[in-house]
């Protein structure tokens, strides 16, 4: 993975960042809040879990299969209508913060610096990973990974945030399965083969370090851009905590 650093508070200073990567805008984005926290889906991040099999690995899955079940089963009145499908279910189950195997990601690396910085008050400093997949399919298709280390899913717009914050997942093979999940910015194969302007091959996945002082007037130009929680998370909900967010960072007038 390559590592990559923000020279300065700006958005261009971005997009240059990106622009200078082989694969530019064909990228997946996800921003966190700490730039020292792996790249791990929630599940993995779990800990202790309550069902136990031979595997490390085959617990998590057993794991997760009965959260889905219970996702499934909990919710049907809300649910939207639709067919089933393994990955289709995780994708669901994950919008809705059902911890899966699955990573958030978007199409759009505004969205992901604005998950990034929006906790701005934070001393650390956060990052927005770039990545290239191997392959991307919609849910219906996937019901393993074969030879691939990076899927992309495309999910169908169930619910208004997956296409205002243009959203895509991504599934990944475990490692080894007696270990714990190993984060994929520690893993050497992510990220689909790209030529360089030199004609080398590279994988395509970077990370860029977004300094901490630079949080607060990154995430204030992405709300005067109106790219903000009244636009990502459509609904009152969103509203509210965007009214929220403004009056905290002065701009609610």
């Amino acid at each position: 993975m390559k590592l990559l650093h923000l020279q300065t508070a700006t958005l261009s200073s971005l997009l240059g960042l990106i622009e200078a990567e082989p694969g530019q805008y064909r990228y997946m984005f996800r921003g966190q809040t700490n730039a020292a926290w792996n790249l791990t889906p929630a599940l993995y991040r779990m800990e202790n879990i309550s069902i136990h099999s031979d595997t490390l690995e085959n617990s998590y899955d057993l794991f997760e299969s009965r959260l889905i079940d219970r996702f499934f089963e909990e919710g049907q009145p809300y649910l939207p209508s639709g067919n089933r499908s393994y990955s289709g279910d995780r994708i669901l189950a994950q919008h809705f913060g059902v911890p899966t195997r699955l990573l958030d990601w978007s199409l759009d690396p505004f969205v992901a610096l604005f998950f990034a910085v929006e906790s701005w008050q934070t001393s650390d400093d956060a990052a927005v990973f770039l990545l290239m997949p191997d392959a991307q399919y919609r849910p219906e298709e996937v019901t393993g990974l074969g030879p691939h280390k990076a899927i992309a899913l495309i999910p169908p717009a169930f619910d208004r945030r997956i296409p205002a914050q243009k959203s895509i997942f991504t599934f990944h093979p475990y490692g080894p399965s007696n270990s714990a999940f190993v984060p994929l910015n520690l893993r050497a194969d992510i990220g689909n083969q790209i030529t360089t302007s030199t004609n080398t091959l590279e994988r395509a996945f970077a990370k860029i370090i977004i300094p901490t002082q630079f949080k607060r007037r990154l995430f204030s130009t992405l709300l005067q851009l109106g790219i903000d929680r009244r636009n990502l998370f459509p609904g009152l909900d969103g509203v509210g905590s965007d009214v929220a967010i403004r009056a905290r960072t002065g701009q609610i007038f």
